[in-house]
Formats: structure tokens, C-alpha cells, sequence
């Protein structure tokens, strides 16, 4: 009897060890950690380096944002510099089935943005892009904060063209932030036709527009009633982006060392001298491109990452038989049918036979290895994740034998090099 006294006085009294605490009260079971925050597998990391071609551990929220740059006037309205704003961000695990989100077009037009060729494309039959993101969706503060990317998009894009990147980024453990760069995006070409002079007038804004946002946020970062508060850290920084967005990759790291690693996809790089010090390029850059790019043109892309020096790492992807186009989504828009009804100077068609044709490597695959080599590079500088290096080598298993790639110095173009 005392002994059993004993026990009870034991457990009243808040003794700690488990086995005693089973001992008094049996059918007291253990507490289980809340779902919501337990992730399906570990996230790149120090003791991680998940597939990076596969979908993350992390569901992905997406939400648009409006930003207006007071030091900035536009030239047509006179007013603030816009900056239009996707941002896709790792989300808690109950909207891991949805409802996803998807992109409309012809929703986006207006008669401000198009002009006379706003009923023309308000009207116009052209598919969703699907995406596995949630609108708006709660976000995972438990593992926070994330690293930084920034992206952005082509010479006459739109900010969600690349949603096959951007979304699977996130969902490793990124917060990724994407502006519509005004005066040279989709609506200027809808509205006004091609303008080869757009590109001079866009280049500084571009950089200035990256420098602009990367200031914003770290003032959002450290708002306590805001929603980005304590969601990045602020020195875990990246940007990459397509074509003209592959040049504002090199021009934004050499005019701001917040950035400190980039991945330029089918870039114009030359231009880009105006910019950088090619000789000692500030930080760790991986350029990748396609055989069969017409619009820039394959050996362009090759011969300026030649150029490039300094002690960061380079490294070089070749994907054959990819063209401009490859690396977005514009395959999946049916832009030529948009083209029969309002003039984009044959911007359509080109796009469509310069990264959509039979003839080149399956966009889909194309993305496959964008996604496997980009999302390793970035989870090795920003998630520090040794053994994701261990992704970013020369690869023979399909779809890599379609690749080639160097780390460092690539061979000679043939025929009398670059």
C-alpha cells in the first residue's frame, strides 16, 4: 500500500519521465505533431538534396501584387512606375490538393493595356495554362525563412510565361517574386506591333525595376502586419530569367551584389557588357540555351559565356534541338490562333517554330531539364545543399543524353571558335 502511495504522490507531484508517466495513467497517448507543418519528405538542405526535376515537399501559393515605384514616372501616363507582381511562395500542407489556380489571357486584357485591340483579344478562344498553385493559399511559416528568387521574363513577355519553373521553384522551398515589365511585355506587342527600339528604352528599367523590388521587400520582410513578414532571408538572394529576362540575370547581379547567383536561360549576353566587367563576373552563373534558337541564335549564347570571367563558378547547359521558346510555357498558349485576329507581326509563328515545332526537342522534356539543372544550382548557393551539386554534372540517362555540359571553360566553337 505505501508503495503504491508512493507512485500516486510520484505523478501528482509532475514527475517528468515517460515511463512513469505510462505507469500512473496507461491510456494516455503519446501527442502527435500537427500535420499541417509535417512535410512529405526534407527539403534541400545541409542533409538533403531532393530530385530537383521532381515537384518539392512544398504546396505552392500564388498571389498577385500591384507595387508602384514613386521615384519612376511612365512615360505614357505620367504616373508612378507600375510594377505588376506574381509571387509564388511555399504553402501549408492542407492545400496540397488544391483547388489550383490557372491563367487566362484574354481575363488580363484591357482596354487600358491593349487598346483598340482589347475586344479582339477579351473575345478570343485560347487555352488556360494550368498550374499547381493555390490562389492566395495560407503560408508555411514553420519552415521559413526561404530563399529568394527573382524572375524575369522575355522581351515581350507577361510575368507568369515560365509558370513550369517558377511553381516547381517554390515548391523546394522557395519564395519567388516575378514583374510584368512594363513598356516591354505582351500588351505593348498586341497593341503596337514589334519594336526592336522597345529593347534599348527597356534594358535600364528592367535592372531598375529588380533593384526597386529586392528594396520593397526587404522593407515587407521586416513589416510585422505584413504578409511576407520574416518570409525570406534577406542574404539568400538569386534572380533568372528568359531571354531579355537572361540578361537582366548577368546585368542585375554586376550592378547589385544582393544577387548572388543567377541561371540565365537562353540569354542575350553581349548587351550585357554594358553593364558588367565580363572579365571578373561577380558570382555564381549557370547559362543554358538551345541548338536551334532562332531568335538569338545558339553560338551567340555560347561565345558570351566565353566571355565571361572571374573566380565564381560557370557552368554551361546545352540542351540540342531546344529552341528560344523551350524555355516558357508559349507552347502551351495557342498564340497563332490569337495571331489570325490581331497582328503581332508574326510574332506568333516564329515562336511557334522556334521552340513548339516537331522538329525540336519536346518542350516538355526541355522544362524536365531547365527544372533539374537550375533547381539544383540554386538549391546548392541558396539552400546549402551540398549534394545537390552531386545533380549538376555532365548526365548520359535520358532525357540527359540530350544535354551536354561544362563546368567551367566550354571547347572552341568549331570553325575558328568565337
Amino acid at each position: 500500500m505505501k508503495r503504491l502511495l508512493h507512485l500516486v504522490n510520484l505523478c501528482l507531484m509532475g514527475f517528468l519521465s515517460l515511463v512513469m508517466f505510462v505507469a500512473c495513467n496507461d491510456e494516455v497517448e503519446p501527442v502527435e505533431e500537427d500535420p499541417v507543418n509535417v512535410l512529405p519528405f526534407e527539403p534541400a538542405g545541409p542533409e538533403a538534396a531532393p530530385d530537383p526535376m521532381r515537384f518539392g515537399p512544398f504546396p505552392v501559393g500564388v498571389t498577385t501584387l500591384d507595387l508602384f515605384d514613386e521615384e519612376r514616372l511612365d512615360a505614357q501616363t505620367g504616373e508612378p512606375r507600375l510594377l505588376r507582381l506574381e509571387i509564388w511562395y511555399p504553402a501549408a500542407q492542407a492545400v496540397a490538393e488544391g483547388p489550383f489556380d490557372s491563367y487566362d489571357l484574354t481575363a488580363e486584357a484591357t482596354p487600358e493595356n491593349l487598346g483598340d485591340a482589347y475586344e479582339a483579344v477579351s473575345t478570343a478562344d485560347l487555352p488556360l495554362l494550368q498550374t499547381r498553385s493555390v490562389r492566395d493559399a495560407e503560408m508555411d511559416r514553420e519552415h521559413a525563412p526561404y530563399p529568394l528568387v527573382f524572375f524575369s521574363h522575355g522581351s515581350n513577355g507577361i510575368r507568369w510565361q515560365s509558370i513550369f519553373h517558377t511553381v516547381l521553384l517554390a515548391s523546394h522551398g522557395y519564395v519567388v517574386i516575378s514583374p510584368d515589365h512594363v513598356g516591354n511585355t505582351i500588351w505593348e506587342l498586341i497593341r503596337d506591333g514589334w519594336d526592336p527600339g522597345a529593347v534599348l528604352t527597356a534594358a535600364p528599367q528592367r535592372i531598375d525595376d529588380m533593384t526597386f523590388l529586392l528594396d520593397v521587400f526587404e522593407r515587407k520582410n521586416e513589416a510585422l502586419e505584413d504578409f511576407f513578414y520574416h518570409s525570406f532571408d534577406r542574404w539568400r538572394v538569386g534572380i533568372t530569367g528568359h531571354s531579355f529576362g537572361g540578361w537582366t540575370t548577368l546585368g542585375v547581379m554586376c550592378k547589385d551584389d544582393r544577387f548572388s547567383v543567377g541561371v540565365a536561360q537562353a540569354p542575350e549576353i553581349p548587351m550585357a557588357v554594358a553593364y558588367c566587367d565580363f572579365d571578373d563576373f561577380p558570382g555564381p552563373l549557370m547559362v543554358m540555351g538551345g541548338t536551334l534558337d532562332e531568335a538569338l541564335g545558339w553560338r551567340n549564347q555560347y561565345c558570351g559565356y566565353q566571355a565571361l570571367g572571374g573566380d565564381a563558378q560557370k557552368v554551361l547547359v546545352e540542351l540540342e534541338g531546344a529552341g528560344h521558346f523551350s524555355f516558357s510555357d508559349i507552347c502551351s498558349l495557342d498564340l497563332l490562333s490569337l495571331s489570325e485576329q490581331v497582328d503581332m507581326g508574326g510574332q506568333a509563328e516564329d515562336a511557334l517554330n522556334d521552340g513548339c515545332a516537331d522538329f525540336n526537342m519536346p518542350y516538355m522534356v526541355a522544362h524536365d531539364v531547365i527544372n533539374h539543372y537550375s533547381v539544383a544550382f540554386f538549391n546548392y548557393y541558396l539552400r546549402n545543399a551540398p549534394a545537390a551539386m552531386d545533380d549538376v554534372v555532365d548526365l548520359d540517362a535520358p532525357p540527359f543524353n540530350q544535354v551536354n555540359f561544362w563546368d567551367g571553360q566550354a571547347p572552341d566553337w568549331p570553325d575558328g571558335g568565337c
